[in-house]
């Protein structure tokens, strides 16, 4: 009797896969077909499970982000203040970027499509949640912002600018974004 996968995990293969090949080959040259015959199936098999490659990427993203977003939620319930909390947020906050980020590293091969979302749909997850501590502390008095959100997408954008591009250490990234919140949330 032959054995059949779960339907989860061949679906996961699937995403394994072309995850390998489109890191291999890039994803223009990475087509369905190479999927198929890395695995050995047959094509429908793969629309089972997928509209398009498009797809398939989108589901790689969402894999990066699921483990983007369970390190942004570490020891985040265990902090006893607010500045703790927004403390570890921020630590959370660089050495998820810089997990993520290291799915990319500088090579010929163009993984831009795959980067660019995974990493805005990270930057959007990290704006909402330090948008929402922010306004925590201004109703606590602790912060004194009158545009939070603005401050927290310019802050994010620096953390993942600063991984992205090399040009700091996480413990220095961390040091500088809590001084500027600092600086910049008091009166």
């Amino acid at each position: 009797m032959q054995e059949t996968k779960d339907s989860e995990e061949r679906k996961n293969e699937f995403i394994d896969v072309a995850e390998k090949l489109f890191k291999e080959n890039g994803i223009v040259d990475t087509t369905v077909n190479s999927i198929v015959k890395d695995m050995d199936v047959a094509k429908g098999l793969f629309y089972y499970y997928f509209k398009s490659k498009d797809d398939v990427i989108d589901a790689i993203s969402d894999k990066y982000n699921q483990v983007f977003n369970e390190m942004m939620k570490r020891e985040m319930d265990i902090q006893p203040s607010y500045q703790d909390r927004l403390n570890q947020f921020i630590t959370n906050c660089v050495r998820s970027f810089r997990q993520l980020n290291s799915e990319f590293p500088p090579s010929k091969i163009d993984l831009s499509k795959l980067k660019n979302r995974s990493l805005q749909e990270a930057k959007t997850v990290s704006i909402e949640g330090l948008t929402t501590l922010f306004k925590e502390g201004i109703e606590k008095k602790e912060l004194n912002f009158v545009h939070p959100e603005y401050y927290a997408d310019i802050l994010i954008s620096g953390i993942n600018t600063l991984i992205q591009e090399g040009k700091a250490e996480d413990e220095e990234i961390i040091a500088i974004i809590l001084d500027l919140i600092e600086r910049s949330g008091k009166d």
